[in-house]
């Protein structure tokens, strides 16, 4: 992310519903506030309850006549995203398996399948997000330090390291501190990979294009549309 880019200029009768994690570069890309429903980033854990979610909130939608696009800033999200649709409502989705690629611009990996074993941390993943390290101090509260680093470890143990995704929006020392702490007490070698804004530039645009889909109304959103592979990047 070394520049932010053009700001965006969403249609009136448009509205984003995101997950919490995308909130820094959102905003910072100029997407006003009330036009965005944001998620907590927690409900990609439980798949089944991020897409009831995601329907009771294209539901409240569909009773605004003022809106007929939603831009769904998620990935497939093991699966949470699949079978959405709206019976009136057009439909914005990037075509990623999680936020990642959103945040970094591109598929973390070179070829369609591979496992990718870093752990990777943004801005709104660090401040808005539940890692492995916000895991282990809520784990050493109730169990013990020892307790808690055994079971983090036991997180991260496939994984060889920690990035922090680079960019404007983690200037401040605090967003690196995290990455290093999170990296130092799972054992794990730690570093910084750019960013980029584009993906995410392009799915606000509202318009097919590289990576984005538009689901039409009545039209279920299907997993096989999104590209094979896409292993899971981030706890």
């Amino acid at each position: 992310m070394s520049k932010l880019g053009n700001k965006i200029s969403l249609a009136a009768n448009t509205r984003v519903v995101a997950c919490r994690v995308f909130t820094p570069e959102l905003l910072a890309l100029g997407v006003p506030d009330e036009k965005i429903i944001f998620l907590d980033q927690g409900l990609h854990r439980t798949p089944e309850e991020l897409h009831r979610r995601l329907g009771l909130e294209l539901a409240a939608l569909e009773g605004d006549e003022a809106v007929d696009t939603v831009i769904l800033a998620y990935g497939l999200c093991g699966g949470g995203l699949e079978g959405c649709s709206s019976g009136r409502l057009r439909l914005v989705i990037p075509l990623a398996h999680d936020c990642i690629p959103l945040l970094l611009g591109r598929d973390p990996g070179p070829e369609a399948g591979q496992v990718i074993r870093t752990f990777f941390l943004s801005a709104g993943w660090i401040d808005y997000g539940q890692t492995p390290l916000t895991e282990y101090y809520q784990t050493a509260e109730r169990l013990g330090e020892d307790n808690a680093r055994w079971t983090t470890r036991e997180i991260m143990k496939h994984y060889r390291d920690v990035a922090l995704i680079d960019g404007p929006l983690v200037q401040e020392p605090r967003y690196w501190a995290y990455a290093q702490e999170m990296a130092e007490l799972t054992g794990l070698a730690c570093g910084r990979v750019p960013g980029s804004l584009a993906w995410l530039q392009r799915l606000l645009a509202a318009r097919e294009s590289r990576g984005v889909r538009i689901v039409l109304p009545g039209t279920k959103i299907e997993r096989h549309i999104y590209p094979a592979g896409g292993a899971t990047t981030t706890f």
